[in-house]
């Protein structure tokens, strides 16, 4: 049976398109065009709330990564319009990730019911291979369970990269590679940061110990909602 998979794209507009353009093109053409696709199954905009680049980020939850290989998705590239190609080649940069469900993680939990994300928490992680399995069980049974108490908490979830590409004038630049691991929790908002007990749970021994032995790199992103689309 195939797991899911997740595709997480990272974009800079820069100095060549305008903000107006840019969203046009990304919530007009760029998006919509995904939505007829099978293997797609939800269609996401986010935009930084961390003052950190990439500015905006789009995340599609895929039916598969099998699925995700073939057309029509496989093919888009072939019909891109002029003016995508022109965007795409004009950006500071692109950056595309394709995940799959860690195998240990694929059922992957529904929203608490009447939950609907509005902040994304993206965790990108390198570790000591030798210790994953600490790790996953770190995961499972301390991490994930204590940002469950965080109040506006939605769900979580995990991946293990499969594929990434980076491009854009200044994204070409920088071939360094993306960290395997990806932890995405969803949240209605972000108020359990001014929470110190909430932070205290997820900072405990455990998670110290793991930080410093077990990870090699620990990439943190916030994002907020900027717009979603449903398929018809």
């Amino acid at each position: 049976m195939s797991l899911p998979a997740f595709l997480l794209a990272f974009t800079e507009p820069g100095s060549n398109v305008t903000p107006d353009e840019f969203n046009d093109w990304y919530d007009n053409e760029h998006v919509p065009l995904r939505i007829a696709v099978p293997a797609f199954q939800s269609w996401t905009r986010w935009k930084a709330i961390d003052d950190k680049k990439p500015t905006w980020a789009a995340t599609y939850d895929l039916a598969s990564y099998d699925g995700f290989l073939q057309p029509p998705y496989s093919t888009l590239a072939e019909t891109r319009s002029e003016r995508e190609s022109r965007i795409l080649t004009g950006v500071e940069t692109v950056e595309r990730r394709t995940y799959e469900a860690y195998a240990g993680n694929s059922k992957f939990p529904s929203p608490i019911s009447g939950k609907e994300a509005q902040v994304l928490e993206i965790v990108s992680i390198d570790i000591k291979p030798e210790m994953e399995e600490e790790f996953q069980r770190w995961y499972d049974e301390d991490h994930v369970p204590a940002i469950s108490t965080r109040p506006g908490w939605v769900r979580s979830r995990r991946f293990v990269l499969k594929e990434w590409t980076r491009g854009g004038v200044e994204g070409v630049k920088d071939q360094t590679g993306v960290p395997r691991w990806l932890a995405v929790h969803e949240y209605t908002d972000l108020e359990w940061q001014k929470d110190p007990k909430a932070r205290e749970r997820v900072e405990n021994e455990w998670t110290l110990r793991v930080r410093k032995e077990i990870m090699t790199r620990r990439e943190i992103r916030f994002v907020a909602l900027h717009r979603k689309w449903e398929r018809e």
